[in-house]
């Protein structure tokens, strides 16, 4: 049987290992938002405002929040964290946005399903809210179309996109994917098809959306139905996988900018006679980007998920702007250029001389690249359900105490197992 002594040592070891993570525990305060900050909405001009939207964890933890920062300074100038979770922000105008938000009540647990998804109109400067009406569980993204018409992207077991007049509290149009694609064509983790996005092509008279779970961005013709064309293919990882929030940069040629999520990367993709061409991608550094926005002078703006920072590339892959935002942003928006600015894509501005390579993210090949991605995951995973205070430091000592305590479970098993095995050989040699 182990000795007294290597049972107080084991003990000490995990206290030892879990002992910075009490600390964080007992000392950590949530982020707080100054009072002082959102008397600042009114002093910056709307060509320096940037918008950025936090998703926030699976409970409320005050990390959920929109951000308005100072384009110039990287300072916030406005926050707004009455929701606990913020999903897409449409500027509509200088003063005005429109986005999704989850609920904001602040007692309910974690994976409570009474809960409600909201579309939010809003004045930010003053804070007024100017319409506000319930939508879908699990909305992400929501559009005005005019006219007090809104295009949905309903994610919940109907599988839909929708427009819905709001002033006749009905669905004037709607697009059900279970009609149109076989079962297996999606499916995984966040339902069947996962809608995350949607955006008016031509005037409304068609839609670009994005079934997360199809691996594929597709343009839906309003009238007809039909799918005019196809970016991705289900389980094609080269391709596409498990994106977010695509904008169409053109018509001619058709050129499609997306955040290639589970890839790492944002991509831009060309239609060509041949089928689809990748004319540009960046991916340095990326863990999960889930937003990408191509503004007029040719740099892509990011939300970089996983690395809680939003960025401005250029088509070079130079860094030319940064901030960090807690807890798993979402959305980004630049007002001064509308709703999801659809700039010049790559091949043009190769034309034009403006640029003369693409940037390429780095490849993972070797094995410590791997495991170092597949521990990220895990990492990051974790954090969805993990309290706020337990960062890299806290979650490696867990893992290590974890450990520990397993190996010390195992050896007092063993020798468990050999003490019952040699008193059932005494008893029966008793016996004899």
């Amino acid at each position: 049987m182990p000795t007294q002594k290597f049972r107080v040592s084991m003990l000490i070891v995990v206290v030892v290992l879990l002992a910075p993570v009490v600390s964080s525990g007992l000392t950590h305060e949530d982020l707080a938002v100054p009072e002082e900050t959102n008397h600042r909405a009114d002093e910056v001009p709307i060509e320096n405002v940037t918008f950025v939207s936090a998703q926030g964890k699976e409970f409320p933890t005050g990390q959920a929040r929109l951000v308005a920062f100072d384009t110039a300074t990287n300072e916030p100038i406005w926050i707004h964290s009455k929701y606990d979770r913020y999903m897409d922000v449409d500027p509509l105008g200088a003063n005005r946005i429109l986005f999704v938000a989850r609920d904001g009540s602040m007692d309910k647990s974690a994976f409570s399903f009474d809960v409600t998804f909201y579309a939010i109109e809003m004045n930010w400067r003053t804070g007024t809210v100017l319409k506000k009406f319930e939508i879908p569980p699990g909305t992400h993204d929501i559009d005005y179309l005019g006219n007090d018409r809104y295009a949905i992207a309903d994610l919940s077991a109907k599988n839909r996109v929708f427009v819905y007049d709001r002033s006749e509290d009905e669905i004037v149009w709607e697009y059900r994917f279970r009609n149109h694609f076989p079962a297996s064509a999606g499916g995984g983790p966040g339902g069947y098809t996962h809608l995350n996005d949607i955006d008016a092509v031509d005037n409304g008279s068609a839609f670009l959306v994005s079934p997360r779970n199809f691996d594929r961005v597709m343009l839906i013709d309003r009238k007809t139905k039909r799918v005019r064309w196809t970016l991705g293919e289900e389980d094609n990882y080269d391709i596409l996988n498990e994106q977010h929030n695509p904008v169409l940069l053109s018509q001619d040629p058709v050129t499609v900018l997306v955040a290639d999520s589970e890839n790492d990367r944002v991509v831009e993709y060309e239609k060509t006679k041949s089928g689809w061409k990748r004319t540009w991608s960046y991916g340095t550094g990326l863990d999960w980007p889930r937003d990408a926005d191509r503004l007029p002078n040719g740099n892509t703006l990011i939300v970089d998920s996983n690395n809680n920072r939003a960025l401005e590339v250029t088509p070079g892959g130079d860094v030319v702007w940064k901030v960090e935002i807690p807890f798993e942003p979402y959305d980004i928006e630049r007002p001064v250029y509308g709703d999801e600015p659809s700039g010049p894509p790559i091949n043009e501005l190769r034309k034009n001389g403006t640029i003369g390579t693409k940037a390429v993210g780095q490849e993972r090949t070797n094995v410590a690249e791997r495991i170092d991605a597949t521990y990220t995951y895990v990492y990051t995973t974790a954090q969805w359900v993990l309290p706020t205070w337990i960062g890299p430091l806290e979650f490696n000592l867990l893992i290590l105490a974890a450990l520990v305590i397993g190996a010390w479970g195992a050896v007092e098993a063993f020798h468990w197992r050999e003490w019952t095995v040699a008193k059932r050989m005494r008893f029966r040699q008793g016996d004899n």
